[in-house]
């Protein structure tokens, strides 16, 4: 199974596979937006088809932000808003009519600005060193 690692302020999707009867950390990719896009969800579904990657949970775990890099914990609804985006997306690519595909898609913009507006309000300033 998949999950999120933060490296300081960089997030990486890895999964622990096995090989030889030892387990080893695999990274799948980089997560480097706020949201992640159907491409890389796709990228990662064709080049590990054999890893599970339960998206709705990577999404709320993502959402978190860096564990140390934020002045106060992020609110557990951007986990909530993480997942409602992803959909808002979804639906607007399936939308058949396009004023309401720009809608949806416009919503889950709306969404994932006010996540990241939270997140640079209370990022911590970086260390020198």
């Amino acid at each position: 199974m998949a999950f999120v690692r933060w490296r300081g302020r960089c997030a990486q999707l890895i999964a622990t596979i096995y090989e030889d009867g030892r387990s080893k950390q695999k990274t799948l990719t980089a997560l480097p937006e706020f949201n992640i896009s159907q491409q890389i969800r796709d990228e990662v579904a064709q080049k590990y088809p054999h890893i599970p990657v339960d998206w709705n949970q990577i999404s709320r775990d993502f959402a978190k932000g860096p564990p140390e890099h934020l002045r106060i914990p992020t609110p557990v609804e951007h986990q909530d808003m993480a997942v409602i985006e992803t959909l808002l997306r979804k639906w607007s690519r399936e939308a058949d009519n396009r004023k309401d595909a720009e809608k949806l898609w416009d919503a889950a913009i709306v969404l994932c600005s006010i996540r990241a507006q939270f997140y640079y309000k209370n990022e911590a300033p970086r260390q020198k060193g």
